[in-house]
Parts: C-alpha cells; structure tokens; sequence
C-alpha cells in the first residue's frame, strides 16, 4: 500500500503541469502526435535500451548518487525497510528465478520511464515554442526529476543484478 501512495505522489506531482499546460491549449492535435511518438518509443528493441545504459558498473551511478533516490521512490530503500519490520524474511531476490523476474521489473519501469521522458521533453519544446517559458521550465524540471532520474536509477538497478547473475 506504501509504495502505490509513492507512485501516485510522484505521478501526481510530475503530470499536474502537463495537465495544467494542456489546459491551456485551443487544440489537442500536437498531444496526441507527442503521445503516438512516446508511446512508439516504448515499443523499440531492448538492444536500444541496452545501449543507452551509461555504464554497466554500479559504482558510476553511486557516484551521481543514485542510492539517494532510492531512498525515496517505489520499493525503495525507506520501503523496504518498513516492510522487513513485518517480514524479517522479505528479499526480492531470493534465486535465479527471482532475480530474472525482477531484471524484467527494472526493464518495464525503465520502459515507462523512457516513454514519459519523451512525451515530456516534446511538450516541454512545445511549450518554450508557444513562448510559455514558466510552465515550459517546471516540465522540463519534472521530466528530470520523473523520468531522468528512475531512468538511472532503473540502469542502477540493472547493472546491479547483471552483476548478481554473474556471481
């Protein structure tokens, strides 16, 4: 229950200035030309996806300070402490199986992610086009917070259990 009030706080927080620009506009038409484009973006190979992981080596993204989101995000580092609490024995990865399991977890949220951040960035251009450079700025802020930085935090997680799978 804890970790879908995170996600909607999150969401919530991330979509009411997309909301609130698209509210604003006389005509849905480029919406719904960026939502195609997202949408599209979430369908590309995992060949893609897997080349545009920025390094393969957990230690790089501890040094952006990833673990500091983790803190804070769905089945995360607070969340996952409070649910051992109740169940001492809870860990995601127990065995191959589970570990293979959630690497398809990581690679679905880093899909979702990804589509958000281009449907993002494409309205945030449209808005900074239409000369609306206040709302235009607290999108692109968003997108950062988002979807630019689960998006590592996603290829953190992977990099983790490539690395587990190997040992």
């Amino acid at each position: 229950m804890l970790n879908q009030l995170i996600n909607i706080g999150w969401t919530l927080l991330a979509f009411i200035p997309i909301l609130v620009y698209l509210s604003s506009l006389s005509s849905y038409e480029a919406f719904y030309i960026f939502l195609v484009i997202s949408l599209t973006c979430g369908f590309l190979p995992k060949q893609i996806f897997d080349r545009l992981q920025i390094s393969r080596n957990p230690q790089f993204y501890k040094r952006l300070g990833v673990k500091r989101i983790r803190q804070f995000v769905q089945d995360g580092d607070i969340i996952n402490r409070a649910i051992r609490k109740d169940l001492p024995q809870y860990r995601r990865i127990r065995d191959r199986t589970s570990l293979n399991k959630y690497l398809k977890t990581v690679e679905m949220y880093e899909r979702y992610h990804f589509i958000c951040l281009i449907f993002f960035l494409l309205i945030s251009i449209h808005a900074l086009m239409n000369l609306r450079y206040g709302i235009g700025a607290v999108i692109i802020t968003c997108n950062f917070l988002y979807n630019a930085c689960p998006i590592l935090l996603q290829q953190f997680n992977k990099s983790r259990i490539l690395k587990l799978g190997k040992s």
